[in-house]
């Protein structure tokens, strides 16, 4: 079973970060911050909220843009982009706008880690981390937010992590959903990458 840090959420726009082995699931980081009021109300709770494919792309690939502008400027290597955990970050965004939900645990109660090996037969990552977001009205604000804060900045920094995936929709409560997922690759943990991550002393 995952065990978290902090899983308390707010109806204001909070971004919240997780980094986690998926053997055993540990949560390394969960941060919460308050950060910016909420967009105006409208459209119908709780449903997601059509979203053409080309705007849906823009939104991810400006989340992406955001976690590798930061690393370049960190002299880290970028993220490489992987439709696996894109497509596992934005399943999550999906079902966070459809259920009315903020949580790095989703309505079936999977973790982040969860979510990525339904579309990773092979278990190509062992490490995996998350950042979500709502609230905000574009992916640059959201950004900021993550950038703001220490744990969800950590994730973005993370040295051993080789690839992202990112998702976006738009609907329910918070009516705008971002998504992060990080993953190291076993080449990764190969080149060794990964070495002197921290590990918690005890769960809470």
């Amino acid at each position: 079973m995952m065990q978290r840090r902090d899983a308390a959420c707010s109806t204001t726009p909070v971004p919240l970060g997780l980094s986690l082995h998926r053997a055993p699931l540990i949560a390394l980081a969960c941060a919460v911050a308050l950060l910016v009021p909420l967009p105006p109300a409208g459209g119908v709770p709780g449903a997601q909220a059509d979203i053409s494919e080309s705007e849906l792309a823009k939104v991810e690939r400006a989340i992406r843009s955001c976690a590798n502008r930061h690393r370049r400027a960190a002299g880290l290597r970028p993220l490489r982009a992987s439709g696996v955990l894109s497509r596992a970050a934005r399943l999550h965004a999906r079902n966070m706008a459809v259920h009315r939900f903020f949580s790095h645990t989703d309505q079936r109660g999977r973790g982040p880690a969860e979510r990525v090996e339904i579309f990773d037969s092979e278990g190509s990552f062992d490490f995996i981390g998350e950042n979500i977001a709502a609230g905000y009205s574009s992916a640059r604000l959201a950004c900021r937010g993550w950038m703001n804060s220490p744990g969800h900045r950590a994730n973005i920094l993370r040295e051993g992590f080789t690839s992202i995936g990112t998702g976006f929709a738009r609907g329910g409560s918070l009516r705008r959903y971002y998504v992060q997922v990080f993953g190291r690759d076993d080449n990764g943990a190969a080149r060794g990458r990964g070495t002197g991550w921290p590990r918690p002393a005890s769960l809470v």
